[in-house]
């Protein structure tokens, strides 16, 4: 009984064979829509991992969240003014509107608890429940600013010249799109204030969303490349690209079956 041979087969049954390829192909491609983004560098560890459970429990314990956006705003001047303090009341319930963003616990001086004691009472108030307009309010709220030893280098600089918005994000919230529309509320303020957009889910969404359109653009150009230095090596189109095409097919199935077992589109997925 002659032995099967499936590169004897194949050679004798090419249409077959192709056709059978381009249907596999096919159904693998079904499931790029299925694809989940997965920029996160937490998740290249184990859930296992000492690190990461650690982490895990910390985050636990004092019910913190896992991303969160800072924004600075510096004024050469001095923060300590109506017109700047008017901005930062603006800037925060415009920020507190952005879906994604965990609103109740974003803290700014419109949303922040100034706690004091005053004669064995403790006071517990929000630190700035109006603008202050007068030069009186103005010395009233930077003495309560000041005082406050919980807000030197946290919510005011020691100068008196940068404060920060802190703005925790929802459990799967997009850090770029947030950031994004900050961004957009910022542009809208005029004056001499700078402000400054920072955090890790900025930097972290921001490089996957760029990492991935460049491989959009480069891995275009790197089969390009393949495939002309494949037709300097064997002097045929038809064969060289048929390799490139073999290539492809190949990293669609194996791209389609990652995707149908639940692996997102992480940056240690691209790599391999």
């Amino acid at each position: 009984m002659k032995k099967f041979s499936l590169v004897e087969f194949s050679v004798e049954h090419p249409k077959l064979i192709v056709v059978l390829s381009v249907i596999v192909t096919l159904i693998f491609m079904t499931q790029f829509p299925k694809m989940e983004t997965d920029t996160n560098p937490k998740n290249m560890l184990p859930a296992t991992s000492d690190v990461r459970v650690w982490n895990d429990e910390v985050d636990k314990t004092f019910g913190l969240y896992e991303d969160m956006i800072v924004v600075g705003i510096k004024n050469g001047k001095g923060i300590v003014n109506t017109n700047t303090l008017g901005k930062i009341k603006n800037i925060t319930d415009e920020i507190m509107k952005i879906k994604g963003v965990a609103s109740r616990d974003v803290n700014s001086f419109p949303t922040i608890t100034n706690v004091t004691a005053d004669k064995g009472t403790l006071r517990v108030a929000p630190l700035m429940t109006d603008i202050p307009k007068s030069e009186g309010e103005l010395k009233a709220f930077r003495k309560d600013l000041f005082d406050n030893p919980l807000f030197l280098n946290r919510i005011i600089s020691k100068d008196g010249k940068t404060t920060a918005v802190y703005v925790p994000l929802e459990n799967g919230a997009n850090g770029k799109e947030i950031a994004d529309k900050i961004r957009g509320i910022l542009k809208k303020e005029k004056g001499d204030e700078k402000y400054y957009v920072a955090g890790d889910p900025v930097s972290r969404d921001t490089f996957g969303a760029e990492m991935f359109k460049l491989m959009a653009v480069f891995a275009p150009i790197a089969g390009m490349v393949m495939l002309f230095v494949r037709y300097l090596m064997f002097k045929d189109l038809f064969l060289s690209v048929t390799l490139m095409m073999d290539a492809m097919m190949s990293i669609i199935w194996s791209m389609g079956l990652l995707i149908a077992l639940g692996f997102p589109r992480s940056v240690s997925l691209f790599i391999l």
